[in-house]
């Protein structure tokens, strides 16, 4: 039975790696959907989109031509906050360059995902689906807090980061996709390690039996 939790009724600005990992797919009817059907709300920043190839490019048009996503311009939509914008992006990057550093993966995220960010947290958009596990730390280390809703009477809370393994649990206890279909698409994401470090895709598959099991 489908869980009602979804979508989730809140912006969620989507990296360039989870739209590359869906194209890495050769079929991917079950998959043609599968964002707006976890985010209510689904949001590519100009910077991610520029990161996309074209046959990507020409997917998120497609999306936004049937007002499923937004394609979101910073220079638009924060007019007359632009420098708090830029501002952000500073702090923003400054931030996953240290914690980079720290993890010894300098340079591991783009500008796109810097620039996500930014403007998840001046929109206070709650989530950001990104594989790149440094967001998190970041996150927590600027810190990125937002109020739901817009809401300042409420308590702020951090934006939520999802990596792949987070989408593929929510796909599958949301009942939008069977576990085995998800796991073969979190394989294929991950085939490039496969060659690369096979030890540690055989972590990241043990990693998704364990949050995902077979019920």
């Amino acid at each position: 039975m489908r869980n009602n939790t979804l979508p989730i009724p809140s912006i969620c600005f989507i990296d360039a790696n989870i739209i590359f990992y869906i194209e890495q797919l050769k079929s991917k009817d079950d998959f043609l959907t599968i964002i707006e059907q976890v985010y209510e709300s689904v949001y590519i920043h100009e910077e991610v989109y520029q990161e996309l190839s074209i046959a990507g490019q020409k997917f998120v048009d497609e999306k936004c031509q049937a007002n499923k996503w937004v394609l979101f311009e910073p220079l638009q939509v924060f007019k007359d906050t632009y420098e708090d914008y830029r501002l952000m992006l500073s702090e923003v990057q400054s931030t996953l360059i240290e914690v980079d550093t720290r993890r010894g993966k300098a340079g591991s995220a783009g500008t796109g995902e810097i620039a996500s960010l930014a403007a998840a947290y001046l929109l206070n958009a709650g989530f950001i689906c990104s594989n790149d596990y440094s967001i998190e730390e970041v996150i927590q280390e600027v810190p990125l807090h937002i109020f739901i809703d817009g809401d300042d009477s409420q308590e702020p809370v951090l934006i939520t980061h999802h990596n792949l393994l987070d989408f593929c649990k929510l796909v599958v206890e949301g009942g939008v996709l069977p576990r085995k279909t998800v796991r073969k698409f979190f394989q294929i994401a991950h085939i490039e390690m496969k060659t690369d470090n096979r030890k540690l895709f055989h972590e990241r598959m043990a990693e998704f039996d364990q949050v995902i099991p077979v019920v």
